[in-house]
């Protein structure tokens, strides 16, 4: 997938991802009757298709983690925008998953964080 650029949360534009650090899936909610048949025959009907946008990001700086940080700590539910592999921008209302990284660097001046990672699910 080529760079997402003006990645936004809640509003806020984010750093820009990591080079493969974008992973969108589409996922079928199917109706509360769904299950097979006794003759193993499957029922039930598709009711929404729903998008979880995994996120990574290159090394950053301890503000830069703190931004994506905040930003996808802010509410329940917050509006992310992204540009779609057709090139369209999309916006999605999400909640986010519980964001994760590594302490790459503390020294003095060069307070770096690296993959750093969270995932938007579609309400």
């Amino acid at each position: 997938m080529a760079a997402v650029t003006d990645l936004t949360i809640n509003g806020v534009v984010m750093p820009q991802p990591a080079a493969e650090g974008v992973t969108i899936a589409t996922e079928k909610v199917w109706s509360a009757n769904t299950g097979r048949t006794t003759s193993g025959r499957m029922v039930g009907s598709v009711i929404a298709r729903k998008t979880t946008v995994k996120l990574k990001w290159p090394v950053l700086t301890r503000a830069q983690a703190a931004l994506i940080e905040q930003a996808v700590s802010g509410g329940d539910f917050v509006p992310m925008s992204y540009v779609d592999m057709a090139g369209n921008r999309v916006t999605k209302t999400v909640y986010f998953s519980t964001p994760s990284y590594t302490l790459y660097s503390w020294a003095e001046g060069l307070e770096l964080v690296k993959d750093v990672s969270v995932e938007g699910i579609e309400q």
